[in-house]
């Protein structure tokens, strides 16, 4: 089905008897083989010579062979049926080759690699007929030898002789037997029935949840919702679904407490949790389908693995936009006329007024805004009332805001006209390290930025470089691009091993809070509320592009 591109060296020799017995006798996966048996298998092996790139197996067709490797390398790569879809198999070949035509690399998600002499690939699968491969395997990073075994010729081997097929069976129930009480630890050690839940659901299914990184205002919000969502499933299923339980965890999601998912079928995620390519894997194969992300940020979700492993991701698309603008102005007042600062004195008797409190009047200055979307909006307005002068940036323009009085200039120009600088944009490619060292010297002198969207905006060198030379004479941030490791937890007692964070907490003019621009009693009750409502959709299986929150992008 696959043909080879001009790159690849592509030729078959019937197999030398000696070098595949000698092969098959290092072989660990044969380890339990009779030489009967093994003698028996070289005799239908075939030696392949390919080049890089060539593929072996493709995901979702039927596994016709398996391979025994001699030389070189082999990658597994997870592609996903819509990437597929898209590709026809001469493009994924050649994409695969050392050219590094990225057509499907980009669309694949690299499971894991095959190297050494005697590893064996798929001989497992090839004791059913028309089983379908779960992921694709090529030749990685250079050419391979490999010996291949057609499955159909494996299988009447060993309904040639029954000693055959014994040893077969004894070796699988020995790895069953292994997996087994894995499998069995890990669900008696995670799986707990939800507390305040009830359990007289009989018809339908019941969709488990593991949620992590849970605070007390997690489970005070999502404990009644779930009590009020289960009364109203009770009366109404959605498809089959007839219950959602939760089961909460302190820990945050990663590749230590992803075993915890075991036995749920979906976890419920926050900012800090880590769902990477490893995480996701795990989940997978854990049979978890959903990833419930209560946050409109997902940049800590691999989406491509989820796409590749079939998970469903859904968000919260939004909660309050107020609420974070309206932070984003509460920062800015607060550096601007040192509020803490003067908190800090009176509750010390100190009731002097002197310069270290001067602040300066917001109306009539240049206020940039780099970001316009739903937040970014609402805090022009809202700047808009204070009677400054508003320049924007963004590549998509909002013309409501224009007709309003604001204008769009440049990056440049909004670096060296700002008296005050917002940052509202989302985290991406082109949006990491907005404020960086080549762009301070572009700066209006003494301007006050502030940040409540994604800490990786900002170079923290950069801006504590700025701070000291007084280009910066203020920064309002409510996150941190190393915030990941400290944010929502206590670290009052401990010491903090990242410089950049302790420099800039010890910097004057500086009010840092904990990513809570968001937590407001309206957006806590959006966020839980829709939250419900992605799980039950899920449930009712509205599941991939389908989920109404999906954010996994769609091929172009």
């Amino acid at each position: 089905k696959l043909l080879p591109t001009t790159s690849t060296c592509y030729y078959n020799t019937m197999s030398n008897n000696e070098d595949a017995l000698k092969l098959l006798r290092a072989c660990v996966r044969f380890s339990f083989a009779s030489d009967d048996l093994l003698q028996a298998l070289s005799q239908i092996m075939t030696l392949q010579e390919v080049g890089e790139g060539h593929i072996f197996v493709e995901e979702g067709q039927e596994i016709t062979q398996f391979l025994v490797l001699e030389e070189g390398t082999l990658a597994r790569y997870k592609l996903g049926g819509e990437a597929m879809q898209h590709m026809n198999p001469t493009e994924i070949q050649a994409s695969f080759g050392p050219d590094d035509n990225n057509a499907a690399k980009n669309a694949a998600v690299m499971l894991d690699t095959l190297t050494g002499y005697g590893h064996v690939s798929g001989a497992m699968h090839c004791l059913e007929p028309d089983e379908k491969a779960f992921a694709t395997v090529v030749a990685h990073q250079g050419p391979a030898k490999v010996w291949t075994v057609p499955s159909a010729d494996f299988r009447r081997l060993l309904q040639s002789d029954a000693s055959f097929s014994f040893q077969l069976l004894q070796f699988a129930a020995k790895q069953l037997r292994q997996e087994t009480k894995v499998s069995r630890a890990l669900l008696q050690g995670t799986t707990t029935k939800s507390r305040g839940m009830e359990d007289d659901f009989t018809a339908g299914s019941v969709l488990r949840v593991m949620c992590y990184d849970t605070t007390s205002w997690v489970r005070n919000g999502f404990v009644p919702a779930l009590q009020a969502m289960n009364a109203a499933l009770q009366k109404e299923h959605h498809g089959n679904l007839s219950k959602i339980e939760m089961d909460f965890t302190e820990e945050r999601l990663g590749s230590h407490s992803a075993a915890y998912a075991a036995g749920y079928q979906a976890v419920c995620t926050f900012v800090n949790d880590v769902a990477d390519q490893q995480v996701v894997q795990t989940l997978s194969m854990l049979g978890v389908k959903m990833i419930a992300q209560r946050a409109a940020g997902f940049d800590r979700i691999d989406t491509q693995a989820a796409k590749a492993f079939g998970l469903t991701v859904a968000r919260v698309p939004a909660y309050s936009p107020y609420a974070v603008a309206e932070m984003a102005v509460s920062l800015l007042m607060a550096v601007n006329r040192k509020i803490a600062k003067a908190s800090a004195r009176v509750k010390m008797a100190n009731f002097t007024l002197d310069e270290g409190l001067m602040g300066m009047d917001i109306y009539g200055k240049t206020v940039g805004v780099m970001g316009t979307g739903k937040i970014g909006g609402i805090l022009c307005n809202i700047m808009m009332g204070f009677g400054a002068k508003i320049i924007c940036y963004d590549v998509f323009q909002n013309q409501e805001l224009i007709d309003k009085g604001a204008t769009y200039v440049t990056k440049d120009e909004i670096f060296a006209q700002s008296d005050v600088l917002f940052l509202m944009m989302p985290l991406l490619p082109p949006t990491r390290h907005t404020i960086n060292m080549d762009m301070l010297p572009k700066l209006k002198k003494g301007v006050i930025i502030i940040n409540t969207s994604r800490g990786g905006l900002v170079d923290t060198k950069a801006l504590i470089h700025g701070l000291k030379a007084g280009i910066i004479s203020g920064v309002g941030a409510d996150v941190y691009e190393n915030e990941g490791d400290y944010f929502f937890q206590d670290w009052s007692a401990r010491h903090i091993p990242d410089d950049d964070l302790v420099a800039l907490l010890g910097q004057h003019g500086v009010v840092l809070t904990a990513h809570q621009a968001f937590f407001t009693k309206e957006a806590v009750q959006k966020i839980v509320s829709t939250t419900m409502e992605n799980l039950r959709d899920f449930g009712a299986g509205k599941t991939g592009y389908d989920h109404p929150n999906n954010c996994i992008p769609q091929p172009k």
